[in-house]
């Protein structure tokens, strides 16, 4: 039987989302929740089998020593989260070892080599999303670990690459694939900038997923850059795009939290054949 990407989505992963939640306006708190519960409610209704989650490492897998563009996740379980203020209780979630070797096996065969671990820390950048989509945790996970944190970090283009491996993968295994993108919007955190949130580039962002999803294979790096080094994490949508074959995004909220100092937001993505 082939398999398929069954949901694609992009959402952020602050963690001061579950963290600090009544910081946040109540009315901004209250829209985010809506659309995090609204992607979780549809991605559990795509009935996957899997579930990719693509993030970035926040230093507690990778570092400078070594830092792969991607490194998927192998191991049998995850054990989470390493945050232990970020108010989500302790957790283990099955992984997905044998979908993983397909992944590293169809990256190899479209010219791409990540990294692989037999363990992955879940801190975060995991943990926030999942709490809300698979709050259960019964879901099979295989994370994707990006670098969105030390350049060189991989081209757009790399990334919406990725994606299209993530697909192929699913269509070989005969597995129902989602596949969700973790991280941004914009956001400096622990720098001279924390807590500035460009809403222009944001809603820009969105926008050109929105209604012409292929252009944001075009956007500047400068521009990126401008908002925030944690913007750099829109790197993990495309990689969900890449996954959903480019079809446009339907967004669900965003806002501009200060006390998160983030800006959030969530979309699904089409899915194209």
């Amino acid at each position: 039987m082939r398999g398929s990407i069954v949901f694609a989505a992009g959402v952020s992963h602050a963690p001061h989302i579950t963290g600090f939640p009544d910081h946040a306006p109540p009315e901004s708190k209250a829209r985010f929740y809506a659309a995090m519960n609204e992607v979780g409610e549809r991605l559990r209704a795509s009935r996957p089998d899997v579930v990719v989650v693509v993030s970035s490492d926040h230093f507690h897998n990778l570092f400078t020593d070594r830092m792969p563009a991607f490194c998927v996740g192998m191991a049998a379980e995850h054990q989470g989260p390493a945050e232990k203020w970020i108010r989500i209780e302790p957790f283990t979630v099955p992984g997905a070892p044998s979908f993983a070797r397909a992944v590293m096996h169809h990256a190899f065969r479209l010219g791409m080599d990540p990294a692989f671990s037999e363990r992955v820390v879940v801190e975060h950048g995991l943990a926030v999303p999942l709490s809300f989509l698979t709050p259960d945790f019964n879901v099979p996970v295989l994370p994707v670990l990006q670098n969105c944190m030390v350049p060189p970090l991989p081209p757009l283009r790399r990334c919406f690459a990725f994606g299209q491996v993530l697909r192929a993968a699913a269509e070989d295994q005969g597995l129902r694939v989602a596949v969700v993108g973790t991280g941004g919007l914009s956001h400096a955190p622990g720098s001279a900038d924390a807590g500035r949130i460009d809403s222009e580039f944001d809603r820009d962002f969105l926008e050109i997923l929105r209604t012409r999803p292929m252009d944001v294979l075009a956007l500047a790096d400068e521009r990126i850059d401008a908002a925030g080094f944690g913007a750099w994490e829109i790197r993990q949508w495309v990689t969900a795009l890449g996954a959903a074959g480019g079809g446009k995004a339907e967004v669900l909220a965003y806002e501009a939290v200060e006390a998160w100092e983030t800006g959030c937001g969530a979309a699904v993505f089409a899915l194209e054949q």
